[in-house]
């Protein structure tokens, strides 16, 4: 029956294995899709979160324009045009075709003037823009006498300078672009944005500097550090379970079926998860192949007792309450967590069927060691001392940050050019969303003018900016029309009887400029029926969403979303104590069951509390690691419960590589990583030492 199920259990893995090959699944690495949907208004604020996630900033310093020009020429010319795509807001082309249509262009605030027929204060300003040597004339006078294009061109905020000065310094900005056909591979990526830092190093002097930042140079300088870290970490793990091996087994060979179980069950994992999910995120990897560790709980038990008959109870129980304890996240509502629950329960489960129906085919001729390790009454009473105090003092303490930028702190030098790029940019400003939502593109104009009638030029960016609606445009070209009537001749002495004339004649077109005449705006176009108003330091929300539009802010949008996430987590942990209660009362008696599900406890309760007493905030992802200490937690005290001599051997062990290597991440310098392995560290050493506290053999001898 065996060898059956054995041969049944290849072809499985087989089949899974050519299906996903035939249909292979991406990898979602954008955070903010760990708790958002597919639905369109989530997609809409991961998209404007993720506006700029591919653009890179270059900032070139000088102490003189010429040299910045020069240097940032350099630059231009050194770098991979395959790789980066040149982002430039062509002003000049968007002018040639606003030239066109010219008569029907009007400033919001000269449009409101003449509404108010306040003539003279047009024919005032009008001028001060003649005697202005500084001002904007693109048109001939006898065409535009009153400069009305020029001022309409001012309204648009565009400084067509390409150089900046700021403090005494001249700078040079230019803009990235990384190429959609390398965005979606990081190594890629990586590897061209390390060209990018070492032809800035090179090219940077006493005279000039030059700064990168965007969200592509903080994941290269994030990833390489975390990498070179993580190397460190797995080298110093693997050394600490070979020494373990080595010392406990005095055999080595048993390594090579603890990572073929291993290895066997993160396959099946994501086999799974590649034929539910579309894609699946980089975290499902980090949490779930992190749980999966907990069976090699499952490979020390068998290579202790050498007898899978013995142990065969406690490895079911245990597979069962952890796979049950994540089965819940199955209702979750939350895509990430779907992800984590499907992977980890088949990984458990995988690993599990490989130990019962494959390691006894493994002939294992090493002596295990003995380790007597157990508490003392006195160190239990200081121990759950300690735990009370702590646990009562942090739940006191307790408090919640669910802002994801909490998640990752730049280097210092980072910093300073983010600040330095905001300062001399102008880019320090809050910015935030208005959707629009219309039939058509002239109903979304419309509605964009309507609410932005009230916002000052340098409060927003919006297509109807640049181009207004057709029927704002009619209505530009008759106020001009009886501006011209009023004030043309009294005001325009400069011009001949015959050019005023023609004017005053002049007649509106059929031609209207649209938004198929400049294509450059369709970056605020997410969907043909949808349009974006660019809105910076809005203090008052209501004024757009009293005209019908949806206001997003999009950090507050995530900041809601995650804290969502992280209750509803929460409001599962009750769930999940109860269901493996219950599950163990029917094995087990209630006595045991509650002896058996308290560590657990313990352990969930006092790392939030010490992470709340180091001056830590707790956000989402400290929540998700309770559910791994819960994993590995009933891990040990199913095992201490089953009776079997040799189990506390197999559980230290397990135990001590756990913690060992949690404990190597809390030294990262990424701080989501090494607040997970502070956590988890923690919170397993307290599950097993508090499963020393019972005395399990008196219910079930």
């Amino acid at each position: 029956m065996k060898n059956i199920l054995r041969i049944l259990y290849i072809l499985l893995f087989v089949i899974a294995g050519i299906w996903v090959f035939l249909h292979p699944v991406k990898t979602e690495t954008n955070l903010l899709r760990a708790v958002y949907s597919n639905s369109y208004s989530d997609e809409i604020v991961v998209t404007l979160s993720g506006r700029y996630s591919s653009k890179i900033n270059v900032l070139i310093e000088s102490s003189s324009v010429q040299s910045a020009s020069q240097a940032a020429d350099k630059f231009l010319n050194s770098i991979d045009k395959k790789s980066f795509m040149i982002k430039d807001f062509d002003f000049s082309k968007i002018l040639s075709t606003l030239q066109i249509y010219n008569q029907n262009l009007l400033s919001a605030s000269t449009a409101k003037e003449l509404e108010n027929k306040q003539y003279d204060a047009v024919t005032t300003q009008a001028y001060n823009r003649l005697l202005d040597p500084f001002g904007i004339m693109l048109l001939p006078l006898n065409e535009d006498p009153f400069v009305l294009f020029g001022d309409y061109l001012k309204s648009l905020g565009n400084d067509n300078s390409d150089t900046l000065e700021y403090n005494g310094k001249h700078y040079k900005f230019l803009s990235l672009e990384v190429n959609n056909n390398i965005a979606l591979s990081p190594d890629i990526v990586n590897k061209k944005i390390k060209e990018l830092t070492r032809l800035q190093s090179e090219m940077s002097n006493s005279d000039v500097k030059i700064y990168l930042t965007g969200t592509p140079i903080h994941s290269y300088y994030a990833s390489s550090k975390s990498m070179i870290e993580i190397n460190i970490i797995c080298a110093l793990s693997s050394l600490f379970i070979l020494a373990i091996c080595y010392f406990y087994f005095r055999n080595l060979k048993l390594l090579i079926p603890i990572a073929i179980s291993l290895g066997g069950g993160i396959l099946a994992g994501y086999l799974l998860c590649a034929i539910f999910f579309p894609s699946i995120h980089v975290l499902t990897f980090v949490f779930s192949t992190t749980l999966i560790g907990i069976c090699i709980d499952y490979s020390l038990h068998y290579f202790i007792e050498k007898d899978i008959e013995k142990i065969f109870k406690s490895l079911t129980v245990s597979m069962l309450t952890t796979v049950s304890a994540f089965a819940i996240l199955l209702f979750s509502g939350v895509e990430l967590l779907k992800q984590i629950s499907v992977f980890t329960m088949t990984g458990l489960f995988t690993v599990y069927s490989m130990v019962v129906l494959f390691y006894p085919l493994f002939k294992f001729s090493g002596q295990s060691g003995k380790i007597n390790f157990n508490l003392t009454p006195k160190f239990k009473k200081i121990f759950s001392v300690v735990i009370i105090l702590v646990s009562v003092c942090g739940i006191f303490c307790l408090k919640f940050n669910d802002d994801i930028r909490n998640l990752y702190v730049p280097s210092k030098k980072l910093m300073k050019a983010e600040k330095l790029f905001a300062e001399v940019t102008g880019g320090n400003k809050k910015t935030t969303f208005a959707l629009i939502k219309g039939e058509n593109m002239q109903e979304i104009l419309q509605k964009e003018e309507n609410i932005t009638k009230n916002l000052m030029p340098q409060d927003y960016q919006a297509i109807s900016k640049y181009i207004p609606s057709i029927k704002r445009q009619q209505e530009n070209f008759n106020l001009r029309k009886v501006l011209y009537q009023k004030e043309l001749n009294k005001y325009a002495q400069f011009l001949s009887p015959k050019e005023k004339q023609k004017l005053l004649n002049s007649k509106q077109t059929n031609k209207y400029l649209e938004y198929k005449d400049l294509p450059e705006f369709s970056e605020f176009m997410p969907d043909k029926n949808t349009s974006l108003i660019v809105l910076y330091d809005i203090k008052n929300p209501e004024i757009i969403t009293k005209n019908g539009a949806e206001y997003i802010d999009v950090t507050q949008s995530i900041t809601t979303k995650i804290r969502n996430c992280r209750i509803n987590c929460v409001k599962m942990l009750l769930p999940i104590f109860i269901i493996l209660f219950a599950l163990l009362s029917c094995i087990y008696k209630p006595k045991t069951a509650l002896k058996i599900t308290s560590p657990s406890i313990i352990a969930a309760v006092f790392s939030i509390a010490l992470v709340s007493l180091t001056g830590q905030e707790i956000n989402l992802f400290h929540i998700l690691a309770i559910f791994l200490i819960v994993g590995f937690g009933l891990d040990y005290s199913v095992f201490r419960a089953s009776g079997i001599q040799s189990a506390s051997d197999a559980v230290l062990l397990s135990c001590l590589t756990s913690i060992f290597s949690f404990l190597l991440l809390a030294f990262t310098s990424f701080k989501l990583i090494s607040s997970l392995g502070f956590i988890l560290s923690a919170g397993l050493t307290v599950s097993y030492l508090a499963s020393l506290l019972f005395d399990y053999k008196k219910e079930n001898g």
